[in-house]
C-alpha cells in the first residue's frame, strides 16, 4: 500500500518527509514538503484528531 510519504507534493512535486503537528492536545505525524511547506494528513492522523 502506498503511503502519503511516498507520493510527491501535490503543489510543487517535491519529495515529502515525515513531520509532526500538535493539534487538539495530541501530536500527529504528517507528510510535509520541505520545498513549499505543504502538509498532508494521513488518514491515521485524521482519525486521531
Amino acid at each position: 500500500m502506498t503511503t502519503e510519504y511516498e507520493l510527491p507534493c501535490a503543489e510543487c512535486g517535491g519529495d515529502l518527509v515525515r513531520g509532526e503537528v500538535a493539534r487538539a492536545g495530541t501530536t500527529v505525524s504528517v507528510a510535509e514538503c520541505p520545498d513549499c511547506g505543504g502538509k498532508y494528513y494521513p488518514e491515521s492522523a485524521l482519525e486521531r484528531l
